[in-house]
């Protein structure tokens, strides 16, 4: 779409218009419909002017007729002096307001005409109105007078609040006593306002719209010089005044000197009384609205004009009434606009539209700007669109009024500076709020409200196109199409006036829509009413349109008759998910009837409540689209009803799992004082060594510092010990969970998590690593980030390649049973990144296992093929050579090179621990002798625990700013390493003995050594800047989690993306000894799943959707809007789209939210490392005395003892702030920029970053897991295995007895989804199984003893049935 932009003062290129600054003759051509230029219009002139003038030319003409009385123009003129007199003797002054409120008829225009002569302003109310509004409305608009009946004086006077004088119609039409002077205006100019009208306002306070003198009059002139009404015409008065179409009728025909006939109440909305008066009165011009018209019940055959508008018009209307002889306007405007700003003649059998702009007007169309965009008042630049586009009508001209009483606000927003402005008269324009576009170049039509774009099945439909195209239908006067929820489904509604003596049948009313209209525009419901609801002003009453009942739903009419069991439960299940809409085997699930995501797994769920279609897919919806198509693949896959045999699963008993249970619990502490003495023995040394007025503060860091190396040493010599000793012996089967075999197993795996193996990642001293524990690791093997389960029962052979966030997962539990298995990895073989393999596989020489993808027990990838997916399958055959030849390399160079990875690997983390003294420093500095604990415990006021708890809370507060610098010293270090150590990264490949590859390892070193300090940083507000700081392109308002493998020199985002957890973003390619990388460029506004691969060299265009866990196409597969989803990834032609947020809540937050977080991500990224240093503090002073008295096996114990403690307390940190900061989960949606998620985010964070990390990790594999999650709030039955801790909104978690979550499996409660987190149930039944890096969305159930193999992906709203086995992203039947 071409868009004509508007941005003021900016430079702009030859041939470009500086908007805001060119003169109006330079003006290039836009696509605006300008009316005819008739500056003989523009005059200086009012109101009263013009009805003189006319009076004087003919007095003796006819003015009103009312009933039976008649009055010429000299009686009107000389009727409405009168009324001027006493108003200005009552003070009234040219400018002033004064309320009008009189019953219909010829006094109530005289007492308007008195106004005008004035030079005041009248403020109309219709006759029915009630008195609060009118009082409120005289207040706001600071009315001097309200002119009456005497039928109104004792309501008016009951009425508080109506502070202007009262004027009754009798006093001032009354005669004058003979000989008074006539008192005129003085000082009446064009720039006065003229009328003020009061339209609804969404706050429910009215809202006035001034119009002035000048614009009134020119809009007379203007519109008569196209509809042509003449002096000899007798034109229907029949509007309320206080509605602007009365203009029309009343001062159109004192313009030229016509006779108005003024109809009485009782027949003014009489179908049948009216036409036969109008014929009586041989009345020749009709202005009204076309509800009315189509009322009729005959011809008036002397009209001469009929002038419609305030609604939409019905073809049938037209092709019934334009008949030759007679012209018939259709007219368009708000009153904003004062009264109509277009016109069109109608003609029988041609389109109905708005028409051409009125004279001196303009109408242009310009791209429709969201409401939440517009921040304190100032609307963001507006962008014409060319003809043919739908978007927002505008109306430029000397119509537009000068804006709203009192409300500078909505003013501002409204009433807008025209960029495109040619004179002085088209200065400002006036956003209509309706949808339009023109048609052939020279015709507007208007396609309803703006505010009337609904969202149905993702796509965004107009409900005033679907209004216009049903209103041509024959039969059809009025319509009104609105979106109502009936179940839990949003349906379209059509409500419609017939215009014939019998409706007409819906199902050719449904056939009509869908000629000119997609299926999933074609309402699912019609209703015949026999009257629309109105509003006072006329409008049609939508909201009592949405409360009124329905008739009983009609069957579906034009649908195929199934003929196949999978037709009669496909056809079933779209008839209740597409009410009203035919199901016809030719119909496309997606662009036809309007299905997306959710809608697919949802038909699938409700086709696997058959047993005969329990292998139903929703990739069976997504690959074939087609309902003939889509049944063709069920009833290729039905099956017998039968039952089938449940899969072994042994259950064990209570004691033998509470056996378990205790030993694990007796070794839980020394695991975690495992942890705890990485940080713990570092803190103890440094303030052992600066307790004493002598010591050296140089000392006491060397001194802590060589206490972290031996730490981390003595971690790697314990888990080895571990691995060698306690499991180095398992042999390859099957044992019962909960027993010997499982309990070695687990305490030796929850041993090595102790170890920070990432120091070593990318370098051979992660082969050294692993062939101590035992695994059979050939030269030449490049491994990422690689987690092996069980080390010894695998095998890598010569020059194999590993990626990154790849896992070994040879033991699993499955069917209460621990199930360990070989790995064998072949020669040169390859294993991209995020991969799973489970044991009992084998990976062929030069074998290929692509990224994103699960190797199942039991598969083997062949020699020199390439397998890629979940579940893996072959895709092709891999030749070697097609790789470059691998570098010699000497063994000088082997050798330089492993001191450059132990020195780095030492150093980095060495570096990355010194940011923790000047944090030491600052919190010595700011402790000073007044806040000490000690001495209140040496003269006995407080016992060794209180002290205690006093010195937590203490340094707690002092640590949360030192936190800070801690952090903001670490973030230095690294800009400073990167930056000045480290050369730019390009890409290209190079082999992985070389100095470009020692410089990537180094930079990935510096992102997992910071990622310990900084991982509070990730999905917060300032993710983004740390990012840039190390290399990224990072676009305005882009969201980043824990992106995986960022090489950030080569990274490119743009502006709003959204990057969710653990997505593996653009690694490196290691394949044959070389190194790949590439550019990887995600676009504007795209989105980025949990979990997805983005291999390098991947260009995402702009709003693409990539689903949780799924593989990335190739970029020629990959087009704007695009979906894709699972691995191999397939392409979805339609996503569930989340609409109703404002988007200040979403893509466009103010100022104050975007601090209102920063300062919540603040305290979350400091609090955790505030706490940890609290607690080392109140620890270590605790145990200073021992020291003191060298007691260093009681200070050993003591801080062993305070270690273990706080891992416990850990968790009852984060559950307490869990339950008081955010409460229960439950299931709501909420937009990202709001307190409840950044609350929720501050919980996620707290417990990933202190309950997981210190304690919770250890409890993986044990029954004390489980309750751990109780306490958080889950629900999780008795007998549950969980090996994963990957869980968030816990109240939203139900999980069956004896079921079993492997490793990294997530019940993935929540989702962003654009912008709006979304949160629901995620339930998993008794006695499942889920493998390895299992996920299952919310909205989610898995049936009881079903079962999930490796990396397989459950879709939101997707049902897993009772005792079947599905693997797959996403989920399918195991094959």
């Amino acid at each position: 779409m071409q868009l004509f932009a508007f941005q003021p003062r900016r430079r702009l290129p030859l041939g470009e218009w500086a908007t805001d600054r060119a003169p109006f003759f330079c003006m290039p051509d836009f696509p605006i419909l300008h009316g005819p230029d008739r500056p003989d219009l523009l005059r200086h002139e009012i109101l009263a002017d013009i009805f003189e003038a006319t009076a004087a030319r003919v007095p003796g003409k006819t003015a009103l007729i009312f009933g039976a009385r008649h009055l010429t123009y000299a009686e009107l003129n000389d009727a409405a002096d009168r009324v001027a007199h006493r108003l200005i003797e009552a003070g009234v002054r040219a400018g002033d307001m004064v309320g009008l409120w009189h019953p219909r008829g010829i006094e109530l225009l005289v007492l308007q005409l008195g106004i005008a002569k004035t030079g005041a302003a009248w403020l109309p109310f219709d006759a029915d109105v009630p008195t609060d509004r009118i009082a409120v409305c005289l207040d706001d608009a600071s009315a001097k007078a309200l002119l009456i009946s005497e039928l109104s004086a004792q309501a008016v006077q009951a009425q508080s609040g109506i502070s202007a004088q009262i004027l009754t119609a009798s006093e001032l039409l009354s005669a004058l006593p003979e000989g008074t002077a006539l008192r005129r205006r003085e000082g009446a100019l064009p720039e006065h306002t003229a009328y003020v009208i009061y339209t609804s306002g969404s706050t429910g306070k009215p809202k006035g719209i001034a119009i002035t003198q000048r614009s009134i009059s020119h809009f007379l002139r203007s519109e008569n010089a196209r509809l042509g009404v003449r002096e000899d015409d007798k034109v229907y008065q029949g509007f309320s005044v206080a509605f602007d179409m009365s203009f029309e009728e009343i001062w159109i025909s004192y313009l030229v000197g016509a006779t108005l006939w003024i109809a009485p109440k009782e027949i003014a909305g009489d179908p049948e009384a009216l036409p036969r008066a109008l014929i009586e009165n041989d009345v020749t011009v009709l202005h009204a609205v076309p509800t009315l018209l189509a009322l009729f019940a005959q011809d008036v055959p002397g009209l001469r004009i009929i002038n419609l508008g305030g609604e939409m018009c019905p073809q049938a209307l037209v092709d019934k009434w334009a008949t030759p002889g007679r012209q018939m306007f259709n007219t368009y405007g708000p009153t904003e606009a004062t009264v109509s700003a277009s016109l069109a003649e109608l003609k029988a059998g041609e389109p109905v539209t708005i028409g051409e702009a009125l004279p001196n007007y303009g109408l242009l169309v310009i791209e429709v700007i969201d409401p939440d965009s517009i921040v304190n008042g100032v609307v963001p630049p507006l962008k014409i669109l060319p003809f043919g586009d739908t978007g927002e009508l505008c109306i430029t001209g000397p119509g537009v009024a000068a804006g709203y009483l009192g409300r500078p606000d909505l003013t501002a927003e409204k009433f807008l500076p025209n960029p495109w402005a040619r004179n002085e008269q088209e200065a400002r324009l006036y956003r209509t709020g309706d949808l339009a576009r023109v048609e052939n170049g020279t015709q507007m039509q208007c396609l309803g409200r703006a505010d009337d774009q609904v969202k149905i099945r993702g796509f965004r439909v107009e409900l005033g196109e679907i209004e216009a195209v049903l209103a041509e239908q024959p039969g059809v006067g009025t319509t009104a199409v609105l979106l109502r929820k009936e179940g839990d489904i949003d349906q379209l509604v059509a409500f419609y006036v017939p215009s014939g003596a019998t409706p007409r049948a819906i199902k050719d009313l449904r056939a009509g829509l869908a000629e000119k209209l997609p299926p999933y525009m074609v309402p699912a419901r019609f209703e015949a009413l026999p009257a629309m609801p109105r509003l006072q002003s006329g409008k049609i009453d939508r909201k009592v349109l949405k409360s009124q009942p329905l008739s009983a739903a009609a069957p579906a009419e034009g649908s195929d008759t199934p003929e196949t069991p999978a037709e009669e439960v496909l056809f079933a299940a779209l008839e209740k998910l597409f009410p009203g809409q035919p199901i016809r085997r030719e119909l496309d699930f997606f662009s036809d009837l309007g299905g997306h995501s959710l809608f697919a797994a949802r038909i699938t769920s409700t086709l696997r409540q058959d047993p005969r279609f329990a292998q139903a897919t929703v990739a069976d919806i997504y690959q074939n689209r087609k309902l003939g198509l889509i049944a063709e693949a069920l009833q290729a896959g039905m099956v017998g009803a039968e039952a089938t045999a449940d899969r072994p699963f042994v259950l064990h008993s209570a004691w033998r799992r509470w056996r378990c249970g205790i030993a694990q619990g007796l070794a839980i502490p020394f695991l975690v004082l495992l942890t705890m003495a990485q940080w713990l023995a570092p803190f103890f040394a440094y303030h052992f060594n600066t307790g004493d007025a002598d010591d050296k503060i140089s000392q006491a860091v060397f001194a802590s510092v060589l206490t972290f190396i031996v730490a981390i040493v003595l971690n790697f010599a314990i888990a080895l010990f571990a691995r060698r000793v306690i499991a180095g012996n398992l042999k390859p089967g099957s044992y019962p969970l909960w027993g010997l075999t499982y309990y070695r197993w687990w305490l030796a795996d929850r041993i090595s998590e102790a170890v920070p193996a990432y120091m070593i990642n990318g370098s051979p001293l992660y082969a050294a690593w692993l062939r101590l524990q035992g695994a059979k690791v050939g030269p030449e093997v490049n491994l990422g980030s690689v987690t092996i389960r069980v080390p010894h029962l695998v095998r890598i052979g010569e020059g194999a390649s590993i990626g990154n966030v790849v896992n070994l997962e040879n033991a699993r539990v499955e069917g209460g049973l621990l199930h360990l298995g070989t790995i064998d990895i072949g020669a040169q073989a390859n294993v991209g990144s995020y991969v799973v393999i489970e044991g009992d596989t084998r990976i062929g020489e030069y074998g290929h296992l692509e990224g994103q993808s699960a190797l199942a027990s039991g598969q083997q990838v062949p020699a020199r093929k390439v397998w890629h997916g979940s579940p893996a399958r072959e895709r092709g055959d891999f030749d070697p050579a097609t790789l470059p030849a691998r570098p010699a390399v000497t063994p000088a160079r082997l050798w330089w090179e492993r001191a450059v990875f132990i020195t780095g690997a030492v150093l980095i983390a060495v570096l990355f621990f010194m940011p923790v003294f000047p944090t030491f420093l600052l919190i010595d500095w700011l402790d000073v002798p007044n806040l000490s604990v000690r001495p209140l415990v040496d003269d006995g006021s407080i016992t060794a625990l209180q002290a205690f708890g006093l010195r937590l809370v203490k340094f707690f507060l002092l640590a949360l700013p030192a936190s800070g610098v801690f952090i903001f010293a670490t973030v230095l270090l690294s800009a400073f390493i990167r930056w000045a150590l480290l050369p730019k990264m390009k890409a290209g490949s190079w082999p992985i003995h070389s100095n470009r590859y020692l410089a990537k390892w180094l930079v990935s070193q510096i992102q997992e050594s910071s990622l310990a300090v900084l991982h509070g940083i990730y999905a917060t507000i300032y993710s983004a800047a740390w990012y840039r700081l190390l290399g990224a392109k990072v676009g305005k308002e882009t969201e980043l989690s824990t992106a995986l493998g960022v090489v950030p020199d080569m990274l490119t985002l743009g502006d709003e993306c959204f990057i969710a957890d653990a997505v593996m973003l653009g690694d490196e390619h290691i394949d044959g000894g070389w190194m790949t990388v590439q550019p990887t460029v995600v676009s504007r506004r795209s989105f980025v799943g949990n979990g997805a691969y983005v291999p390098d060299g991947t260009t995402i265009p702009e709003n693409v959707l990539i689903g949780v866990m799924s593989a990335v196409p190739r970029n020629a597969s990959m087009k704007d809007g695009d979906t894709w989803l699972g691995s191999p990834p397939m392409h979805l032609p339609a996503r569930e789209v989340v609409a109703g947020f404002a988007e200040h809540l979403t893509f466009a937050p103010s100022r104050w939210r975007k601090l209102g977080r920063a300062l919540v991500e603040a305290f979350r990224i400091a609090a955790p490392h505030a706490l940890v240093i609290a607690v080392g503090y109140a620890i270590v002073l605790d145990a200073m005395p021992l020291a003191e008295a060298d007691r260093w096996g009681l200070v050993a114990l003591d801080l062993a003892v305070g270690g273990v403690l706080f891992g416990f307390a850990t968790l009852f940190f984060v559950a307490a702030f869990k339950w008081l900061a955010v409460g229960r989960y439950k299931q709501r949606a909420v937009p990202m920029w709001t307190p409840f998620v950044w609350l929720s985010e501050a919980s996620t964070n707290l417990y990933e970053g202190i309950a997981v990390p210190w304690f919770l990790r250890y409890l993986r594999g044990t029954p004390w897991l489980n309750d751990a999650f109780r306490l958080l709030g889950a629900r999780i039955e008795r007998g549950v295995y969980l090996d994963t801790t990957d869980m968030t909104e816990f109240d939203c978690v139900q999980i069956g007895e004896y079921s079993e979550l492997n490793a990294m499996c997530c019940p993935q409660t929540h989702l962003f989804e654009d912008r709006v987190m979304k949160i629901d149930q995620v339930k998993i039944g008794s006695r499942v199984t889920l493998g390895p890096r299992c996920t299952v969305l919310y909205g989610a159930q898995v049936g009881d003893g079903a079962q999930l193999g490796p990396l397989t992906l459950v879709m939101k709203g997707e049902s897993i049935p009772a005792g079947t086995r599905w693997h797959g992203l996403p989920a399918a039947p195991w094959r």
